[in-house]
């Protein structure tokens, strides 16, 4: 029996190791979020400064009263047989031929824009990937102290049963 709480101890230590790297992983990720939004804001105000701060507002986005539109990005669970008790999500990119109503956000501004926007654009996008990354290492981390409350649970039934 007390190989068997050994053994326990061994897999306990090595899922608190996994749960401190994924709590690192987290928090870089976060990091990294953080970053590409500031960066994201930066480049929206530098464009509202070039525009006008009447040409980059609420003002150009659709309304409720305007054409429907779609997300040219969407959020999806990874579809593998591997995963099923793993969801992970992924970014999925719409295409305009597979859905007409898609449209470029950018032209809501105009059909020249400052460059500033479109780096704004894509600061935001890789703030979404992180954003999604950091869900899924959230995903992860949480089952991994699931396990280590099992095991915790399963090392005292193994020392009641010594």
């Amino acid at each position: 029996m007390e190989k068997k709480t050994h053994r326990i101890c061994e897999i306990l230590d090595k899922l608190t190791l996994d749960a401190l790297h994924l709590i690192e992983e987290e928090v870089q990720l976060k990091l990294n979020l953080e970053n590409a939004m500031i960066g994201g804001e930066s480049h929206l105000a530098k464009s509202r400064y070039i525009m006008g701060q009447n040409n980059v507002s609420a003002l150009q986005l659709p309304t409720e009263d305007g054409k429907e539109f779609s997300a040219s990005i969407k959020v999806a669970e990874h579809d593998s047989e591997t995963l099923l008790d793993n969801p992970e999500l992924q970014l999925k990119t719409v295409k305009k031929s597979e859905d007409e109503s898609v449209q470029e956000p950018l032209r809501w501004f105009g059909v020249l824009v400052p460059q500033n926007l479109s780096h704004s654009q894509n600061m935001f996008r890789q703030a979404l990937q992180w954003a999604v990354q950091a869900v899924n290492v959230q995903i992860r981390l949480k089952e991994t102290i699931n396990k280590i409350g099992v095991l915790k649970e399963a090392k005292q039934m193994a020392k009641l049963e010594e």
